[in-house]
């Protein structure tokens, strides 16, 4: 499932995708420093939103820089997501995780970037909602 928006609608909007990357739909993404969308790692910070679309080598449009709909994230919104690693635990709640390599889910076991906070936990499921941190590159000591 990846990044699944809790409630409300989708917030769409569009965005140039790096040519020649691959991309998992419900994963987070963010824009490089060339304007590209690319998809998150578990060092990406200021993430735009989750994609709502795969993009796979074997696609026509792989190599262009074409447009592809990103449900675009602000601070208040609420996404439930999968977990790659660490126990889904009420202690998880309250907390700023990481992500896993490929962007599409939360690794509870990491905390070094901070990409998502974390609202609740499904534990049936094994998921946790989430808020994602799109401050998490935010330089906080004012200088």
């Amino acid at each position: 499932m990846a990044f699944k928006r809790k409630e409300d609608k989708h917030n769409v909007r569009y965005f140039k995708k790096k040519v020649s990357t691959t991309f998992i739909n419900g994963a987070l993404c963010f824009v490089d420093t060339a304007g590209f969308l690319v998809p998150a790692t578990a060092t990406s910070i200021n993430h735009v939103g989750v994609i709502l679309k795969t993009v796979a080598a074997t696609d026509s449009d792989y190599a262009s820089a074409t447009f592809v709909p990103v449900d675009a994230c602000t601070p208040n919104d609420l996404f439930v997501a999968d977990v790659s690693a660490g126990t889904v635990a009420q202690t998880a709640v309250g907390a700023y995780y990481d992500l896993n390599s490929t962007g599409d889910k939360v690794d509870l076991s990491a905390t070094a970037v901070k990409a998502v906070y974390v609202q609740d936990i499904l534990s049936a499921s094994s998921q946790v909602i989430v808020q994602v941190n799109s401050m998490a590159g935010v330089d906080e000591s004012g200088t």
